[in-house]
């Protein structure tokens, strides 16, 4: 599935800094989406500005990229946790007094990332996991997807076909498990569990599912063309929506999900989604009578609501300024 690499959005007054843009649907958004870095990684120059970095030493700003040009005039800066270096806000309001500028916890605030919370305006932080923004007062903003993707639906081919791609994070087991629950249903499945992992007994016991090869988003979306149904595996705690379910929505397919706050969504069908047991696995009974029911497209009302436009109007909707 290829786009045009110059869809202009109509949040064009707004720019998003996002450490690697690449890796999704960002570089459709033609002008809008920045690396936080002018200067590549791995490499020696970015090697010095990490040691600088940490040593809290002067003119870190030197080392960031293109954003820095664009934050002059832009409205607003949205900054992604995995984005985020410190002293952007601070530099931006210096160039541009007049920005608004907020950070978005696009992953959940973990060991990581938790260090962000003391980004210097404690109410223009937001994230999209709504246990997160009770835990630690955050505002929330839904996650979000392009209306351009979008894909209606089409009636699968011979046989059901099931697709994942993910980093493992603990969860190559509990993915294994549910792959021969699925495969006994009759559901072909496609999972790869992205690993760094080195022990050899670990990368023998999961031979069938963990890779060790990358894909690009264009690549990943030419993988789940050929299916009609994605696994959404959250990670332990995770309440917010993962990028399988604006896929799911706006690409057409099923969704198999462990993530239990779904059926309080706005787009909740259980026609279209399958929400796994709190505590062990599905019966393949359970996985047939779920792939025996028809899809039903969601309306516009929904695809509205997830967009990239609706997602952006929140922030320059806040009462933040």
């Amino acid at each position: 599935m290829q786009l045009s690499n110059t869809i202009q959005s109509p949040a064009s007054e707004t720019i998003l800094i996002f450490e690697k843009p690449e890796s999704y649907f960002f570089p459709h958004y033609s002008g809008n989406v920045f690396s936080p870095f002018g200067v590549p990684q791995p490499s020696l120059r970015y090697l010095v500005y990490k040691v600088m970095y940490l040593l809290r030493l002067p003119c870190c700003s030197l080392f960031w990229g293109r954003w820095k040009t664009a934050a002059k005039t832009a409205k607003r800066v949205i900054i992604f946790d995995y984005g985020y270096q410190r002293g952007m806000e601070r530099y931006i309001h210096r160039i541009n007094p007049g920005c608004q500028v907020f950070l978005f916890f696009w992953n959940k605030v973990g060991r990581y990332n938790k260090g962000h919370l003391r980004f210097s305006n404690a109410d223009a932080i937001f994230s999209t996991d709504p246990e997160d923004c009770k835990k630690y007062g955050l505002k929330y903003n839904h996650i979000f997807y392009p209306r351009e993707y979008y894909v209606p639906y089409a009636l699968p081919g011979e046989r059901d076909k099931l697709f994942f791609l993910g980093a493992d994070k603990g969860r190559a087991a509990y993915i294994s498990s549910l792959k021969k629950v699925f495969e006994k249903s009759g559901l072909y499945c496609d999972i790869r569990v992205f690993s760094h992992a080195t022990d050899t007994g670990y990368r023998e016991r999961f031979q069938d599912i963990l890779t060790d090869k990358r894909l690009s988003y264009n690549e990943y979306l030419e993988q789940i063309a050929d299916c009609n149904i994605l696994l959404d595996v959250n990670q332990e705690g995770q309440s917010a929506l993962t990028m399988r379910v604006p896929e799911a929505i706006y690409l057409s397919k099923k969704l198999i999900t462990n993530n239990f706050c779904i059926p309080d969504y706005d787009f909740y069908d259980p026609n279209n989604i399958l929400v796994l047991p709190k505590e062990g696995l599905p019966t393949a009974e359970e996985i047939q009578d779920f792939l025996k029911k028809p899809f039903r497209s969601y309306p516009d009302s929904v695809l509205e609501s997830y967009s990239f436009e609706h997602w952006a109007a929140q922030f320059k909707n806040s009462d933040t300024y």
